[in-house]
């Protein structure tokens, strides 16, 4: 979002094209990000993306391709995200009732529960994206949207994805010390994900506020500072206990990954 800006005169050349490249360079990677998930779905038998995160990201490249992405290259980055989203949700279909052995609900829904939860998110991303987009919000100088000054899509970009970030790292931390075993993730997953959020959200963001603060002063807020440290932390943390994990899970024969035996924490095998 934010490749129409335009930014005025005391604005350092270099601020647009490097967020641009910035973005473009997370965007990349998260791209491979959702590859390896693929990947890793179908050789752990299992899904990678936490389900309502899996949701809210289907959900968001759903409404920000069809209704508020304006750009080519935004529209095809949100298309191609879209299309490797239903490579995940094929996943979690195949493979993720094996994940609720202790949840019959869950694991005879399970269809209908991602359904329902992509439906609803969807509408909570339209809600929020018509909201800011019908009343101008964020309209300042070198804002462009549809040809004219008007809402700040870079900044309702900030808001929906730091939120999205903020719940999927926070999720997937979750996920992994609640299975105990790295099934439908891996070292690339990870480092993807975050060096990806670095770059396109972290870095993007820090630029074009240090160098054009007052557009930008959103992500330095109490807020704003709340969803990507959040983000980052859990980021952060994740690695030690993915390593922690790897070394007690048991890898099946089929490839999937199951919690350790407690009463053997050693590892029966190795990483194929």
């Amino acid at each position: 979002m934010g490749s129409n800006d335009v930014a005025p005169p005391h604005v350092p050349s270099h601020v647009v094209p490097t967020c641009t490249f910035l973005l473009q360079i997370g965007g990349s990677l998260w791209t491979l990000c959702y590859i390896l998930l693929w990947r890793q779905s179908i050789l752990t038998r299992t899904y990678g993306m936490p389900l309502f995160a899996l949701a809210f990201n289907f959900a968001w490249e759903v409404i920000y391709a069809l209704f508020v992405a304006e750009a080519l290259l935004e529209r095809i980055v949100f298309g191609v995200w879209l299309l490797l989203d239903f490579g995940m949700v094929w996943g979690a279909l195949k493979y993720g009732r094996s994940e609720w052995e202790h949840s019959p609900f869950m694991k005879r829904n399970l269809g209908k529960v991602i359904f329902v939860m992509t439906l609803y998110c969807a509408v909570g991303h339209w809600a929020f994206a018509k909201w800011w987009i019908d009343n101008d919000i964020g309209k300042r100088e070198g804002k462009f949207y549809r040809g004219v000054v008007g809402p700040d899509t870079t900044e309702l970009g900030f808001w929906s994805a730091a939120v999205s970030q903020a719940y999927l790292s926070a999720a997937s931390l979750g996920q992994l010390l609640l299975r105990q075993h790295s099934g439908g993730v891996s070292w690339g997953v990870w480092a993807t994900r975050a060096v990806g959020s670095l770059t396109g959200m972290y870095l993007n963001y820090g630029w074009a506020w240090y160098f054009w603060g007052e557009a930008h002063e959103y992500f330095m807020s109490p807020f704003g500072i709340f969803l990507w440290s959040t983000g980052l932390l859990c980021d952060l943390i994740y690695p030690f206990v993915l390593y922690r994990v790897q070394k007690t899970e048991k890898v099946l024969p089929d490839g999937s990954r199951a919690r350790a035996d407690p009463r053997n924490q050693k590892r029966v095998a190795k990483d194929p």
